[in-house]
């Protein structure tokens, strides 16, 4: 009988979570929508209307703990789905390296298929996030398992599917950004453009987003 209590419980929860996760994403839609009608405004009226119209009713009637979890699958979760959004972002608060580089279209393959045999033999990367953090990698056939400079680690499916190009689909993580930019069943293409002296040049993509963005995956040596 307690077994049948627990999985009870665990069913209830799991639905409750799914129906936030939809509240969540049905939110963020109306709120990129606003973002982008109000583009003729300037940023901080824009972002003041997101917080009165959306973010401080949503979070009004919520403990102190869960208006802290909301508001950051609400943040990374607009960061992620809504492109001007992102690009306010880049303004404000543009990269301070190379190590990411939006583009406007999609860069040459200059990668050899030798050096891309040599990238698949390779277990050990290391990338640096956008503010600077380095963030290690660790592959197998299966997993793409990365630990961040706090500990935390995210853990993705790892698929290659053309002779430079794989997909990563996310599995799980503790980490307070990925955890909230990303739900389970997320996929993101990369394709390995080129190799460099002790990095390869690697183009992300989002689907159904325009955006691309092409990043720096050192090997550890």
């Amino acid at each position: 009988m307690k077994n049948i209590f627990l999985l009870a419980f665990l069913i209830s929860s799991m639905s409750t979570a799914q129906n936030r996760d939809h509240s969540i994403d049905v939110l963020v839609n109306e709120m990129c929508t606003n973002f982008k009608e109000n583009k003729n405004l300037t940023d901080s009226t824009r972002i003041k209307i997101l917080n009165e119209k959306f973010i401080w009713p949503t979070l009004k009637n919520q403990s102190e703990d869960n208006a802290s979890e909301i508001g950051n699958q609400i943040y990374f979760r607009l960061q992620k789905n809504c492109q001007e959004f992102r690009e306010y972002l880049y303004r404000v608060d543009p990269p301070k390296d190379d190590n990411w580089i939006r583009l406007d279209a999609k860069p040459s393959i200059e990668i050899t298929d030798k050096q891309i045999e040599t990238f698949k033999k390779t277990s050990k990367f290391y990338y640096y996030e956008y503010a600077g953090e380095i963030t290690k990698v660790q592959t197998d056939n299966k997993y793409w398992t990365e630990t961040f400079s706090d500990g935390t680690f995210s853990k993705l499916n790892y698929n290659w599917i053309t002779t430079n190009s794989f997909e990563l689909i996310f599995v799980e993580s503790n980490n307070k950004t990925r955890k909230n930019f990303s739900k389970k069943g997320d996929r993101y293409n990369y394709q390995v453009i080129s190799k460099e002296d002790n990095y390869y040049w690697v183009l992300v993509e989002i689907p159904n987003q325009s955006e691309l963005l092409k990043f720096k995956l050192f090997t550890e040596d």
